[in-house]
């Protein structure tokens, strides 16, 4: 091993301008392939391709063309002002490439016309008779006008009686009676808020294009200067495109800033500690190169990132600086006990890189295991994360030996007393009493056991997305002011209006009977506005009738003389709808079907009520025939049942994947268990303290479990291999390895920590969690390792006991 170690040395030596020039081909590469990376805020991004909830929302989505609108909503004293900023922002939003409906109204002439349809036979015989009852009226006001001779006519069933006194009756329905309304605004009922809906064309539902259009009408809204103070209108931006654009810009603007300034603080850190520039390059370019490598080939293998792998850039800066700190650490001290510079990289390579090797391998295949899990989320980011350590390794070994045969040159080392500064500095591990130390940590650890029963999921989606900023809140307020039915539904895609009707009559049904857990409110469809053929047929011969009766003679009362077009009509149909109306309810018209809709009355946010709501309507039976309605809270209940399943398995994967590496690089139960066993018990009083304080786990806090697993365990395999082979006094090996694992700890804490000022309440308890779990598991490795290793010395790599006085290398 030692002979293989100075070979690679001397050959990364020799050829370092080589060995840069190659990595900087392949950085230079990856940068031009994760350019094409996309971004998907989707939740159904995250579940499997097969998953029944997704293949339903796409083939909804394939006949509705989209379920997203945006909403550019205005509020103010003055009506006026209103209807001249809506009439000048649809006249400019028209035009746009990417629009194909824009309205500030519904167009409901059609449907006014026909709305006696909308009447059942019962009380439009009832109209029937107002009418009749209003011609006679009308013929005794004429006879008294023309003879002077006041009467009245009562209708009475089929009989008329007339008297000489008294009123006409004025009871004609109602339904003739309103002023005919032809365009219905979209406004709140107070109607100081009017609202401009814009339905984009298809082939326009991606982020990309959800930014373009965004930026289009917020631009066309500063440019118009509706907002001006002097007109007393306020204009905002709402509806889901909006909203989706507001979480993506949240979350890169989070990651963003969060990783910039874990960058600072983690070279603020490496600077004191270190106190060399030179130190900073060794470690930050070789891990730089190492996540533009594993960027470039998720752009290759995955194509897109999603809202857990957008966040794989901080897990694998945190994962990845481990190796160049233990690098820098162990060549610093070589080279201040006065080794060259093949020696000094000869034993990084050797030694620090075996254990590297098998720190790498043990978190990269314990990241692939979760390849086999069901969860898509989980299987990318496995995939990503441990190729992605595995690039970084790669890169820790070529990249930061050449550069530092580079620089090297200009580097001068001091002598250092080791012992000096492990007694002075590093008194505690020497100090341990094993004994009593693993005793207290069973104790707590198995507390903590119990107590880690109590921890939840994230159950209120909400509570995982990003802020709003107030103006936001305001826009997203108002339009839910105007839009009173609100957005949160299933949508159904049927074959036939035949089948529209058997299903709202199997959910009249069911909301009838269901009385303990009501979750749905209302059910929206074409047979809402269109009765079907049968019963239009007897509803015209009634309508018919009363338009012969009026063609029969005699004078026409003045309330009815503009209403006769009510009367006027044949059968409606739905290409007669009004094409907004025929975009909600039939969609796009080259595909077969018609669209149902299937509204909530408990809120989709709690994934409890969401639970009842998709127990009720996300599958029924009607008439033989199983409907799978689409939704998003659908997506959202599977996603959350899914990943509580995958969760337990993930974990088992890991520490199943984990254990088997251990024991195949320590070739010792004992070495297995004294490696483990700090990591188990910070995971445990981890998982503890998160139910104590309520801190939930998420979809995107998760992911900092197996990266607590990865990161404990690479701390402990390189403390026990340090310990094993050198014939140290654990005191010196915390005080050379075990400074550089808590270095690395450090850095990793300081790279998460920042996320707790993000806008975002997933990346908020990411940070939050990372400062618990990253803190526990470095006191379990300055504390209970010591003490295990301590209490049984593990065997070296030849089967020997090593001797506690043995010089160190």
């Amino acid at each position: 091993m030692a002979g293989v170690a100075h070979r690679a040395a001397v050959f990364l030596d020799r050829r370092r301008l080589t060995v840069i020039g190659i990595a900087t081909l392949l950085t230079v590469a990856s940068l031009i392939a994760a350019k094409n990376l996309q971004v998907s805020t989707k939740l159904e991004a995250l579940m499997p391709e097969g998953a029944a909830s997704v293949l339903t929302l796409n083939n909804a989505l394939e006949k509705a063309g989209s379920f997203a609108s945006i909403q550019v909503v205005i509020e103010g004293e003055d009506k006026h002002a209103i209807k001249s900023a809506l009439f000048i922002l649809e006249a400019v939003v028209r035009p746009l490439p990417w629009s194909e409906s824009v309205q500030y109204f519904e167009d409901i002439s059609i449907l006014e016309q026909h709305k006696l349809l909308q009447l059942d036979v019962g009380e439009l015989e009832k109209v029937e008779m107002a009418v009749e009852q209003k011609m006679l009226v009308a013929t005794a006001d004429t006879f008294e006008k023309n003879t002077g001779i006041p009467i009245r006519i009562t209708l009475t069933g089929e009989r008329a009686s007339v008297s000489s006194d008294g009123k006409p009756n004025d009871s004609l329905h109602s339904s003739l009676s309103e002023t005919i309304e032809t365009k219905r605004l979209f406004a709140s009922q107070n109607g100081r808020a009017q609202a401009l809906v814009i339905w984009p064309k298809p082939g326009h539902e991606g982020l990309s294009e959800a930014k373009l259009m965004i930026a289009d009408v917020a631009n066309i809204i500063q440019a118009l200067d509706l907002n001006a103070p002097q007109d007393g209108l306020r204009v905002g931006i709402a509806g889901r495109i909006s909203n989706k654009v507001t979480q993506y810009d949240a979350v890169l603007r989070d990651v963003s800033v969060g990783l910039g300034s874990s960058i600072g603080l983690i070279m603020l850190l490496l600077a004191a500690h270190y106190r060399r520039v030179s130190a900073l390059m060794l470690i930050m370019l070789p891990l730089l190169c190492g996540i533009v490598w594993t960027l470039g080939l998720t752009a290759l293998a995955i194509g897109g990132l999603n809202l857990i792998t957008i966040f794989l850039a901080l897990i694998l800066f945190g994962l990845g600086i481990d190796f160049g700190i233990h690098n820098m650490s162990r060549y610093s001290e070589a080279r201040s006990g006065g080794l060259s510079h093949i020696e000094a990289l000869t034993l990084i390579i050797g030694h620090t890189g075996k254990a590297s090797l098998c720190a790498a391998l043990t978190t990269s295949l314990g990241f692939l295991s979760l390849l086999f899990t069901e969860f898509r989320a989980f299987r990318e980011f496995g995939f990503i994360a441990g190729s992605g350590v595995l690039l970084i390794l790669l890169a820790m070994y070529t990249v930061f030996p050449a550069l530092l045969s580079l620089l090297q040159g200009r580097m001068r080392w001091q002598p250092t007393s080791r012992a000096k500064a492990s007694r002075k500095t590093y008194w505690l591990a020497g100090r341990n009493k094993s004994f009593p130390t693993v005793i207290a940590a069973l104790l707590i650890v198995i507390a903590a056991g119990m107590l880690a029963f109590g921890i939840e999921f994230e159950r209120n989606f909400r509570n995982i997305q990003a802020d709003k900023s107030p103006d936001q809140q305001w826009a997203t307020a108002v339009s839910k002011s105007i839009f009173r039915g609100g957005h949160d539904r299933a949508v159904l895609v049927v074959g036939t209006l035949e089948e529209v009707e058997a299903i709202e009559t199997y959910f009249k049904n069911y909301v009838a009977q269901d009385t303990e857990t009501p979750t749905i409110s209302k059910i929206v469809s074409l047979r809402n506005f269109i009765p079907n053929p049968t019963v239009q047929a007897e509803r015209l011969e009634v309508i018919n009738r009363m338009w012969e009766t009026l063609g029969e003679g005699g004078p026409l009362p003045d309330d009815l003389a503009d209403k006769t077009q009510y009367l006027q009509i044949d059968e409606l149909k739905p290409d007669e709808l009004p094409p907004a109306m025929r975009r909600v309810f039939i969609g796009n018209e080259d595909k077969p079907g018609y669209l149902m809709y299937i509204y909530n009355s408990v809120s989709m946010d709690d994934a409890y009520l969401a639970r009842q709501f998709y127990e009720d309507a996300a599958a029924f039976t009607v008439n033989g025939t199983t409907y799978f309605p689409a939704s998003e809270a659908f997506i959202f209940v599977e996603m959350l049942a899914l990943m509580k399943s995958d969760a337990v398995r993930a974990v088992v994967l890991v520490l199943v994947v984990t254990t088997a590496m251990i024991f195949a690089f320590t070739r010792s139960t004992i070495g297995t268990i004294q490696i483990l066993t700090p990591t188990l018990a910070g995971l445990t009083i981890t998982l503890a303290v998160m139910a104590l304080v309520d801190l939930r786990l998420s979809i995107i806090n998760m992911v900092i479990l197996p990266s607590l697993i990865g990161i404990s365990v690479d701390n402990g395999i390189h403390i026990f291999e340090r310990f094993r082979n050198t014939g140290e006094h654990i005191a010196e090996v915390m005080a050379t390895t075990g400074r550089a694992a808590t270095i690395t700890t450090l850095t990793t804490l300081v790279g998460f920590g920042g996320l707790v000022s993000a806008s975002m309440g997933g990346l908020r308890s990411m940070g939050y969690l990372a400062l618990i779990g990253f803190s526990i598991c470095l006191v379990m490795t300055w504390l209970l390792l010591p003490a295990l290793l301590q209490l049984r010395r593990p065997s070296n790599t030849d089967g020997h006991i090593t001797s506690r006085k043995a010089k160190p290398v």
